[in-house]
């Protein structure tokens, strides 16, 4: 599965794969594991929601500071 919110998509962070499934069945939660299925690696839902939240932010102040550049 693919963690992705608009056209901001999360990354594992040891091999920058874009591929999880979950480690337990069911619905998916904040604390809910996945591994990645390229290189293996453990993380968490949350981890990968903050990862997106963070790329939004920083897309957010990006633009913010080209607007106030263009006044």
């Amino acid at each position: 599965m693919i963690v992705r919110i608009h056209d901001i998509t999360a990354a594992c962070p040891r091999c920058s794969g874009v591929d999880f499934e979950p480690l337990a069945p069911g619905p998916l939660r904040l604390p809910s594991e996945l591994r990645c299925t390229n290189c293996d690696a453990r993380t968490r839902y949350l981890t990968l929601l903050d990862q997106i939240g963070e790329e939004a932010m920083r897309r957010a102040n990006r633009a913010i500071e080209d607007l106030k550049k263009h006044r």
